[in-house]
C-alpha cells in the first residue's frame, strides 16, 4: 500500500491528466458521432499501417537467410544442369519393364586401348558415383564391355574388343541366341559361335543383346552380321560381324545398374549349385 501511496502522490498530477483527458474524449464521443467513427478510423489505420510496417521488418529480417536458401537451391540446379550437359542423354536405352529397372550412369572415357588382346578403357566414374565390379557398359550406338576393376573415383572396362570377353547375343529375325566374341585379330570385326547353320540369315542382319543376363537389358543394337558360311565340320555358322559402335571413336558411355541383378544373380547361382 506504501509504494502505491508513494506512487500517486509522485505522479499525481500526469494521473490526473491522464484520466481528464480520457473524461473529456468521453464526452466529445457521446455528444459527436462523426468523432467517435473518426478517431476509431484513424486508430485502426494507425495499427494497420503499424502491422504492416512490422512484417516489412520481419520480412526484411528473414529475407537475408531466405536469398541464402534460394542462392544455395539456385547453385545446386546450376550444378545439375552443367552434370546433365556435361554427358550426352540417350533417350532410347532402355529403361523399365515388369522384369528389370535399368539406371544409367553417363561416364567420360579418359583412356582406351584397342591394338592388344585384352583391350581396356578407363572412365571418369568409380565407386562414389554407385559403379561396382560386374556391371555392364553401353554407348548411344551398342554394348561396349564389361566393369572389371572400381577404384573411388576410376573404373576400368574391358571392352567387347577383347579374347576374354563373351557376351550372350540372338539374331533379331528368328530370336536364336549365340556368343559374342572377339579372335584377337581384326579389332573392327567380331565373331559369334552358336547359331545354327539351319537358320536363314543373311548379310547385314541385326544382332541384338539376349537379355537372358542381369548385365545388359535386351534389345540393345550390337552389330551387324558381315559375312557367313556354314561350317562343315560343326552344325553352326562361321560368322563375323562388325560392331555398331566404333570402340576407338567412343568419348562417352553409359554404366549399366539393374537394381535386381543382385537377386537374379543370386537365384542362378542356386541353379547351378543344385
Amino acid at each position: 500500500m506504501r509504494s502505491i501511496y508513494y506512487l500517486f502522490t509522485r505522479f499525481y498530477v500526469a494521473i490526473l491528466f491522464v484520466l481528464l483527458e480520457i473524461f473529456a474524449l468521453s464526452l466529445v464521443f457521446k455528444s459527436h458521432k462523426y468523432q467517435e467513427v473518426r478517431f476509431l478510423n484513424t486508430s485502426g489505420n494507425f495499427t494497420g499501417t503499424v502491422l504492416e510496417y512490422v512484417n516489412g521488418i520481419n520480412t526484411f529480417i528473414h529475407s537475408g537467410k531466405n536469398n541464402e536458401i534460394l542462392l544455395e537451391e539456385n547453385t545446386q540446379l546450376k550444378k545439375l544442369i552443367a552434370y546433365q550437359n556435361q554427358y550426352p542423354s540417350d533417350s532410347s536405352l532402355p529403361r523399365n519393364s515388369s522384369t528389370y529397372h535399368f539406371d544409367y550412369i553417363p561416364a567420360k572415357i579418359v583412356n582406351n586401348t584397342i591394338s592388344k588382346s585384352i583391350n581396356y578403357i578407363t572412365i571418369d566414374k568409380g565407386s562414389k558415383d554407385g559403379i561396382q565390379k560386374g556391371l555392364g557398359v553401353v554407348s548411344s550406338n551398342g554394348v561396349v564391355g564389361i566393369v572389371t576393376n572400381v577404384s573411388e573415383n576410376f573404373s576400368l572396362i574391358m571392352s567387347v574388343v577383347s579374347v576374354k570377353s563373351l557376351i550372350g547375343v540372338r539374331h533379331k529375325n528368328t530370336n536364336a541366341l549365340g556368343n559374342l566374341r572377339w579372335n584377337g585379330e581384326d579389332p573392327y570385326t567380331l565373331q559369334i559361335d552358336g547359331l545354327s547353320k539351319t537358320l536363314p540369315i543373311k548379310k547385314n542382319d541385326t544382332i541384338l543383346t539376349a537379355g537372358f543376363s542381369s548385365i545388359f537389358p535386351p534389345n540393345i543394337v550390337v552389330a551387324t552380321v558381315k559375312n557367313l558360311e556354314a561350317d562343315e565340320s560343326t552344325s553352326f555358322y562361321n560368322m563375323n560381324v562388325r560392331l555398331t559402335n566404333n570402340i576407338n571413336t567412343l568419348s562417352y558411355v553409359y554404366v549399366v545398374k539393374n537394381e535386381k541383378k543382385k537377386e537374379l544373380d543370386s537365384l542362378q547361382m542356386q541353379m547351378i549349385n543344385e
